[in-house]
């Protein structure tokens, strides 16, 4: 069956008309405070190349909450209905199916292209402007293998979320489902890399600049680092949260012919 942005994107709407409210509770406990803790503490800005060992342990335990909130969401975005509490308690449950699946899909990308890359940038260290060709060639290749797996892969969230599967049929499956759909799923990836980048990169540094001139330089800990952590924390939920609902919806087109009141799997129990 041929995918349909549009009807995605109807039911992603009649989605947040049922369960906004739910959709926005997981995504303030479990995205936006952990993002501007670990922000707020350790503004990405200002974060030198190795990093104290909390501020890394901080950075884990927010991008696990967020694995489960991504999860919990596609929970509540496939349906059928559930509570905010049971939405994440199975978000938790599924983060370590998920996780070794990302971990098994990418960490042979990012060691194979350090392999690669790393032996062609000696020396310049100093001056960066000095970066053979070859060596930004090959970074090109893996930012395309990387992307090209990233679309494949697209529906491994919400299939996570919506059947009892382990790492591997997770890969496999997402894998199947996308096959014979990769320049849709394409489109409309960019497509929403390009509403994130209005939303995060103007209004987003728009905002930042503004509690700047008026508090202050962002320094570790202070007034400047939390309101400029949560308004770009709040922003970029707003993005992961229409990324996530439509690629749910996408995902049931998919996965079950496109038919809302079709759940066949939901919640893998």
């Amino acid at each position: 069956m041929k995918l349909s942005i549009g009807q995605a994107w109807d039911e992603t709407k009649a989605v947040f008309r049922a369960d906004g409210g739910a959709i926005s509770a997981v995504a303030l406990a479990l995205t936006v405070l952990p993002g501007t803790i670990l922000e707020t503490v350790a503004p990405s800005s200002q974060r030198a190349a190795e990093t104290a060992w909390y501020v890394s342990l901080l950075g884990l335990a927010a991008a696990l909450l967020s694995l489960a909130g991504q999860l919990a969401i596609s929970r509540i975005a496939l349906g059928p209905s559930t509570t905010v509490g049971a939405a994440i308690g199975h978000g938790f449950r599924r983060v370590p199916a998920l996780f070794g699946a990302l971990f098994l899909l990418f960490l042979p990308i990012a060691l194979v292209g350090a392999a690669l890359i790393y032996p062609q940038l000696g020396g310049i260290q100093n001056d960066p402007s000095k970066m053979p060709s070859s060596a930004l060639l090959t970074t090109l290749l893996v930012i395309v293998v990387f992307f090209f797996l990233l679309v494949r892969m697209l529906f491994i969230t919400p299939l996570a979320a919506d059947r009892d599967l382990n790492s591997i049929q997770l890969l496999k499956e997402a894998w199947g489902l996308s096959k014979g759909r990769f320049w849709k799923l394409f489109v409309m990836v960019l497509l929403l890399a390009l509403v994130a980048l209005i939303i995060l990169g103007a209004l987003g540094g728009a905002l930042s600049a503004v509690v700047i001139l008026a508090l202050g330089a962002i320094e570790p800990g202070n007034t400047s680092a939390l309101l400029v952590a949560l308004i770009q924390q709040l922003m970029a939920a707003f993005v992961s949260v229409l990324f996530v609902v439509v690629v749910c919806r996408l995902y049931r087109q998919a996965e079950s012919g496109g038919t809302w009141a079709s759940v066949p799997h939901a919640g893998g129990e």
